[in-house]
């Protein structure tokens, strides 16, 4: 155990500070616990008494990361979604992790929430944002696959008289057509609540199908990068399904970024160690190793949706229905995965999750 000494100020409203509900601590430059709120003791387990004066990597074990930060001086400020911490030996919990400057000493207000369990987040109300838009996409199915067979006939007739190039163009819409017909009986399925059919598959080609797709909408000003690891196993997944939450990440990066000459649309994938997830199912925390992710340096979600954005008819786009991002969030959970967004710097990011095929690498 480490103690060490420093002086400990009194807050302004300590008594307000005390009362509430966000187990809150305050350390120094060097991370020296200086005060502790009841809301902290009840979180670590730990009485203030032991807590005060002690480092706080003593108290509160986390990431190796957290800690570099949190040693250094220069960083005053820190927030972390969802991030790993130990407390008293007990099993590990995730909290929301913010850390803010206080005062002119360098010492800083550490607040710990408790994070949103997982069973909550995607049974909840991602769940239910899913459910609901089912239902509505749903009801537009037999209006659409009428017109869909109309076009794969006509594809098929432009097949017979185009040259090699043209071909590349008419199998793709062939291969569209049969994909949203495809979608959209999963659709109807998604309404009723039933599971997407899963099994192993290469990740690159639901990503190349997607690309095909985007790229041939010809979106103007948009630079394209893809950074891809190789030795990715194969996943726990659905093709139909992966081509489609690409379909709209990417679509959206695009229009997000509204032909401006610089858009630059990122993909990536990364293999992950430590990422887990209870789904609720009794199979307790899966492996969610494989990473996709999908990024664009446009403006950025308005900061008063982003926390509805995988709800159903929550949209920025004028002629939007609001239905494509709750879909992303139906279909990565239905492959036992999940999706989250993110403001990083200048970049949107949308991050999907997803669990390796059981004759993948093991997780």
């Amino acid at each position: 155990m480490t103690t060490l000494t420093s002086t400990i100020p009194r807050f302004e409203n300590d008594d307000l500070i005390q009362s509430h509900p966000v187990p809150t601590l305050l350390i120094d430059g060097g991370g020296v616990v200086l005060f502790v709120n009841a809301a902290a003791e009840q979180l670590c387990n730990v009485s203030r008494s032991a807590m005060v004066g002690r480092v706080i990597f003593d108290v509160i074990e986390m990431d190796r990361s957290y800690r570099q930060r949190m040693s250094d001086a220069a960083t005053s400020a820190l927030f972390a979604h969802r991030a790993e911490i130990s407390l008293g030996g007990r099993k590990s919990i995730f909290v929301d992790m913010q850390m803010v400057p206080y005062g002119h000493c360098g010492h800083r207000i550490l607040a710990l929430v408790p994070a949103q369990n997982d069973a909550e987040l995607l049974g909840g109300a991602i769940g239910r944002s899913g459910r609901a838009a089912g239902a509505a996409a749903s009801m537009l199915a037999h209006e659409i696959k009428n017109p869909l067979a109309g076009i794969k006939g006509a594809a098929q007739l432009l097949a017979r008289k185009t040259d090699s190039n043209g071909e590349r163009f008419t199998t793709l819409i062939c291969a569209e057509v049969d994909r949203i017909a495809t979608l959209i009986d999963q659709m109807e399925h998604f309404s009723r609540g039933l599971p997407i059919t899963c099994g192993p598959i290469n990740l690159y080609q639901p990503i190349h199908q997607a690309m095909e797709t985007v790229r041939a909408r010809q979106f103007p000003g948009v630079r394209f990068v893809e950074d891809f690891d190789p030795s990715l196993p194969l996943v726990h997944g659905n093709h139909d399904a992966m081509v489609q939450i690409l379909l709209n990440l990417v679509t959206n990066g695009c229009e997000a970024l509204g032909g401006r000459d610089d858009g630059m649309v990122r993909l990536t994938t990364a293999y992950r160690h430590g990422l887990s997830i209870d789904n609720g199912d009794g199979r307790g925390r899966v492996a969610l190793p494989i990473e996709v992710s999908v990024s664009d340096n446009g403006p950025g979600v308005p900061a008063d949706i982003r926390g509805d954005l995988f709800d159903p008819f929550v949209t920025t786009k004028r002629e939007g229905r609001g239905l494509g991002l709750a879909l992303v969030a139906k279909l990565a959970r239905d492959m036992g995965g999940t999706v989250q967004h993110m403001r990083d710097g200048e970049w949107t990011r949308f991050r999907v999750h997803l669990p390796v095929a059981q004759n993948g690498r093991d997780a």
